[in-house]
């Protein structure tokens, strides 16, 4: 009986076939970790505009409400968010108790709530009792829009930082600048009731004020901001 063999006409891939193909790969997988990195960061600013134009209205309700809006008691309480980088939480800390009501020390001029004097002037993450309820700016203020840190409840955005918040100065009473009379107060920030922003993905201009756009507009192309 004679047997019959069949040869394989068969090879392996070569080195530059291999190479080729990991490439390939490559560039698929960047292009798809770029889109999901392009489509969590728009998410994010979503939704921070959402908060962000929240606060506005509930800021608007505080100035019905009291005649004024809530200003800062601390100032440059800086806090680190990210390795080697900290955010000033002290309008984070005045927005979080103006508008949710939960305690008053971190507003500035603010002694007692209106209403029960059952309230304490920290705040403890809860918002019970007459004085704090009443004293509620946002009628709904979600988990996810606040947080704790060192000790202070802040409101942050959907990057997971401190929103900013500067109350205007007002100039004192008598100002009237120039010459043989005394300097107007100085400007803190550009708009002439208050200044609202977040960073949002900017992690570089994370130190500068609302003000210092003014001279170099371009350092907040990345925030979302109310000027």
């Amino acid at each position: 009986m004679k047997l019959t063999c069949f040869k394989f006409n068969s090879r392996a891939f070569t080195l530059v076939e291999m190479l080729i193909v990991i490439t390939i790969i490559a560039i698929l997988a960047s292009l798809t970790m770029g889109a999901y990195t392009y489509a969590m960061r728009s998410s994010k600013r979503r939704t921070t505009t959402g908060t962000f134009e929240a606060i506005k209205l509930a800021l608007d309700r505080y100035q019905a409400e009291f005649g004024e809006f809530p200003e800062p008691a601390g100032k440059d309480q800086m806090v680190e968010f990210l390795a080697g980088k900290s955010y000033d939480t002290s309008g984070a800390a005045c927005l979080y108790q103006a508008l949710t009501g939960d305690g008053y020390d971190q507003i500035k001029g603010v002694t007692s709530p209106t209403g029960s004097d059952s309230s304490s002037a920290a705040s403890d993450g809860k918002t019970e009792g007459t004085a704090e309820i009443k004293n509620m700016m946002l009628v709904e203020v979600p988990r996810t829009i606040w947080t704790r840190k060192n000790g202070r409840y802040i409101i942050i955005d959907a990057f997971g930082r401190p929103f900013q918040y500067i109350k205007a100065a007002v100039a004192a009473a008598g100002t009237t600048g120039g010459t043989g009379g005394a300097a107007a107060t100085a400007a803190t920030t550009i708009n002439s009731t208050y200044d609202l922003w977040s960073y949002s993905e900017d992690e570089v201009n994370i130190r500068k004020k609302s003000i210092d756009t003014q001279a170099t507009p371009a350092i907040s192309i990345k925030w979302i901001k109310n000027w």
